[in-house]
């Protein structure tokens, strides 16, 4: 594979120019982003047949959830009552 230099030479761009292009291709993805990650990883998939429809939380991360915050009380309660 030959590699068009000069091509990949009038394409780098200086970090004040990247985080701008950055920001707007996100903004024009909507399905990519830390806040889309988050909610799939505690919310079921959404229904392709209802896309409005409401998501649940998985079953893992309410039982996650729950131990968490058992441990936390435990340790609340071990360490300061």
């Amino acid at each position: 594979m030959v590699r068009d230099t000069l091509r990949l030479r009038s394409q780098l761009r200086s970090p004040a120019q990247v985080h701008p292009a950055l920001r707007d291709h996100l903004r024009r993805r909507p399905d990519m982003g830390l806040d889309k990650l988050l909610l799939d990883l505690a919310l079921d998939p959404a229904s392709p047949f209802d896309p409005q429809g409401r998501r649940r939380l998985k079953k893992g991360f309410v039982l996650f959830m729950l131990v968490a915050t058992g441990l936390a009380a435990a340790f609340v309660y071990f360490n300061f009552f």
